[in-house]
């Protein structure tokens, strides 16, 4: 497997979605905008979606995986809803293959955690693009209540934990917005800090590729963030590389204005490399300035 370096920018990779909203709020619809889709329908709602695409109608784990090769005809792979992929089907499914697991419950969700990575990461090999789909359950806390996904335990765990954006589909002013901030209201999860955004009307020319559009500023912003790390660690090495040929006042106050214009994550460690080095040249800090230590 090939090695990635730190000051490589990393190639753009397929992402994981996950929708979830109120029942009738449309995420099946919004889902099923994404580019060349086709949905595992788990529970039997195809058919109220107002956008409709192909479909695998599953009743069990098996009618999934057994269409596998199907799936390289396609870009977007959604699953609607995961819980019942999770904890209904994929739940029966390890069972039937080792029947000791149905009196451990912690050896259950092990097993359903490997078989769904394993599907995962045969989809991503692939480049598909997969969305996942969920209503929302409410966890009340004393007078609090939030909306999060409704998947059980450690399902739950496991797709937030590889999910690349987790979006909440909700009413505001009579509108549809989905929105990706994680807030003390709802569940988000926002790697390529998208605003929330109002969702189109469905017969709007933007409705038909809303969820592609999203996907796209995904990989965009992840593609950024990883040429914006290079160049920071570019402009790091050259700066390193100033502060070790350092020898006079001059060269130590032009090392003040290089440590200022570094990325602010990096500034301060590289100021006290700075400020040690020329203390070994007899130059100190005053008035934000080098001066000679006399």
């Amino acid at each position: 497997m090939p090695i990635i370096k730190k000051d490589d920018v990393a190639p753009q990779r397929p992402v994981i979605i996950l929708i979830y909203g109120e029942p009738g709020s449309g995420k099946t619809s919004v889902a099923n905008t994404a580019e060349n889709p086709i949905m595992c329908d788990c529970d039997r709602g195809f058919d109220r979606a107002a956008v409709r695409v192909d479909t695998i109608t599953a009743s069990k784990w098996e009618d999934v995986i057994q269409d596998e090769a199907e799936f390289k005809n396609y870009k977007t792979i959604s699953l609607d809803t995961v819980r019942s992929a999770l904890d209904d089907y994929l739940i029966d499914y390890v069972c039937r293959k080792d029947y000791k697991l149905k009196s451990n419950k912690q050896r259950v969700y092990g097993a359903i955690g490997e078989e769904f990575k394993a599907f995962v990461n045969r989809r991503r090999a692939e480049n598909n693009d997969i969305i996942f789909v969920a209503h929302a359950a409410e966890e009340k806390s004393k007078d609090i209540v939030r909306y999060s996904p409704d998947i059980t335990g450690q399902s739950k765990n496991l797709l937030l934990r590889i999910a690349d954006q987790v979006g909440y589909i909700f009413m505001q002013n009579g509108k549809r917005v989905i929105s990706f901030d994680p807030s003390d209201e709802y569940t988000g999860k926002n790697v390529a800090e998208i605003p929330p955004t109002q969702i189109p009307d469905k017969n709007s020319p933007e409705f038909a590729t809303f969820m592609a559009d999203i996907i796209k500023k995904v990989k965009v912003s992840i593609s950024n963030k990883s040429e914006a790390q290079r160049k920071a660690q570019v402009q790091l090495e050259e700066a390193t590389a100033k502060l070790e040929s350092a020898k006079t006042l001059k060269d130590a106050n032009e090392l003040i204005d290089i440590a200022n214009a570094l990325p602010k994550p990096m500034q301060a460690a590289f100021k006290k490399k700075v400020a040690e080095e020329m203390k070994k040249l007899g130059f100190v800090i005053k008035d934000g300035k080098f001066i000679k230590n006399e």
